[in-house]
């Protein structure tokens, strides 16, 4: 099981694309999104701080509700449907996931557990940070994606 904490998390200003899919669709609707996202940024000249990342807002059988981005070293004032976006400004569980994405679900799982544990809620959504480039590391055992869940 993987360790957690609880971390303060500085605010990020980030760029994002708000997308809503079917749960089989993430991965091809996020390597679109990704696509656009960086071409927008580029335009615009801003300047990523960081690994891209999802926050999911929804979770469910027929439909996922979610956003990628990247965090961005100023504010980003947006183009088409690349927006203008935040993330951090508070508490939360941080943990790393290492393995396929198919397997988020156990760590999850394991950190809801842990953070029910500490005495502390978890909030109704939560992001991922893709620390590794599935394109460069071709083995999923070897994939690492930090979790964040705010906390009340």
């Amino acid at each position: 099981m993987p360790g957690f904490e609880i971390r303060s998390v500085p605010r990020q200003d980030t760029a994002v694309i708000h997308l809503r899919c079917r749960p089989d669709a993430i991965s091809a609707s996020m390597g679109e999104a990704f696509g656009k996202l960086f071409a927008a940024i580029g335009r615009a000249g801003a300047i990523p701080a960081g690994p891209v990342f999802s926050r999911y807002f929804e979770f469910g059988a027929e439909a996922v509700d979610f956003e990628c981005g990247v965090a961005v070293t100023a504010p980003f004032t947006g183009e088409g449907e690349v927006a203008a976006g935040e993330l951090g400004g508070g508490e939360a569980a941080v943990g790393v996931h290492v393995g396929p994405y198919d397997t988020l679900h156990e760590t999850y799982s394991a950190m809801q557990t842990w953070i029910v544990s500490q005495e502390r809620r978890p909030s109704s959504f939560m992001w991922e940070v893709y620390l590794t480039d599935p394109e460069q590391e071709p083995d999923p055992a070897r994939w690492q994606t930090e979790i964040y869940w705010p906390v009340w």
